[in-house]
């Protein structure tokens, strides 16, 4: 929003700029970098006068803005908005190689551009206190008890409760975005045998989704992720048994594994809202939050838990967190384990106080 407010102030057409590739000027670049860090206030106001024929100082910066970690978040916004929507500009130009290549790197440079200022902010810092957990365990059995087709309290039609069963399944055991989820597709499933595969590509220039929103993008690295034989059984139900007989879902290329009922079509990001809406209705004991991402929290909880359980080291800890999650870098990873190690900080410090008390009793009962 803020970038299309900035570009209504300069008198920037952002389709024509991204169609033409001719992107942004280094002096407008620098003065989007500014503009992110104005108050959402003062940017309508500057349009506003703008619209009405008032002379405006578009440079002028106003006395107070945002905070340097909104600025870096929006800046980021902006720039995988333009990295993701040239992208298909960029694969419309193959028949043209001059075309492409002229193209290509006046992205590159805007892109690159947008890198440098969104690194020279100040990234926020993320704290542990307050910081958003999973589910504690007993919700989350009862959650997975609740949305098996057969429960009484299970909230959906018959009709698509075993696709959401499914989903669910498959948000809850392999830690994935939603995102992730709608992007997967029918030839990144391995479910032949026993024990099943997922590939979760990253494809943000994929033709073949034509969805509007395309909240079905997936924001970490590929990685091919096991199944567990009652997920793998489900999944190839999904697809054998139930997804096969919908109009418009058809195998073949193209085609994804989680589709609309009754039209097949690719679901979208907000019918999946709608179904964790649901749940939280049914089930009061969920938390007003419960969300897809909420549940892959859940999984970095339950694999906490098990790496504790094994007595593996905590390097080796974030590099397996690292590569099944599919971060790049081990800064999201070794979040996680901060949080663990404070929770096993707070274990060793129980048994402090504990100890403590025990000697406090015994000083007493000697004198």
């Amino acid at each position: 929003m803020v970038f299309y407010l900035w570009a209504d102030l300069q008198g920037i057409d952002i389709v024509e700029r991204l169609h033409d590739g001719t992107f942004f000027e280094l002096s407008e670049i620098i003065d989007l970098v500014n503009t992110c860090g104005w108050k959402l206030g003062d940017l309508l106001s500057a349009v506003a006068r703008r619209s009405s024929g008032l002379t405006t100082l578009t440079r002028h910066m106003p006395k107070s803005g945002v905070g340097s970690g909104e600025k870096r978040n929006r800046l980021s916004v902006v720039r995988s908005f333009l990295e993701f929507t040239s992208a298909d500009y960029l694969s419309r130009l193959q028949s043209w190689p001059n075309r492409w290549a002229l193209y290509r790197d006046m992205r590159v440079e805007c892109l690159g551009h947008l890198a440098t200022y969104i690194e020279g902010l100040r990234a926020p810092k993320r704290e542990d206190v307050g910081e958003r957990e999973g589910l504690d365990a007993g919700v989350l059995v009862l959650l997975c008890a609740v949305i098996d087709p057969d429960h009484p309290d299970n909230p959906f039609e018959p009709k698509v409760r075993f696709r959401n069963f499914v989903m669910i399944r498959l948000l809850i055991e392999l830690g994935i975005r939603r995102g992730e989820l709608l992007g997967i597709m029918l030839h990144d499933c391995d479910v032949s045998g026993p024990r099943g595969y997922i590939t979760i590509h990253r494809r943000p220039d994929n033709v073949l989704d034509r969805r509007i929103a395309p909240g079905a993008s997936t924001k970490t690295a590929a990685r091919k992720l096991e199944l567990s034989p009652r997920t793998t059984q489900l999944v190839y139900e999904w697809i054998v048994h139930y997804r096969s007989k919908l109009p418009g879902a058809a195998r073949g290329k193209g085609q994804f594994l989680i589709v609309s009922i009754p039209k097949g079509q690719p679901m979208s990001p907000s019918n999946v809202n709608k179904i964790f809406e649901a749940l939280r209705r049914r089930v009061p004991e969920l938390p007003k939050e419960f969300s897809p991402h909420l549940l892959r929290h859940s999984w970095n909880d339950t694999f906490s838990e098990l790496i504790d359980k094994k007595g593996i080291s905590e390097n080796d800890e974030v590099k397996f967190r690292q590569k099944i999650m599919g971060w790049r870098d081990e800064a999201s990873a070794r979040f996680y384990l901060r949080r663990t190690v404070g929770r096993r900080a707070n274990e060793v410090l129980m048994e402090m106080h504990d100890d403590l008390d025990i000697r406090v009793k015994k000083a007493g009962q000697e004198r």
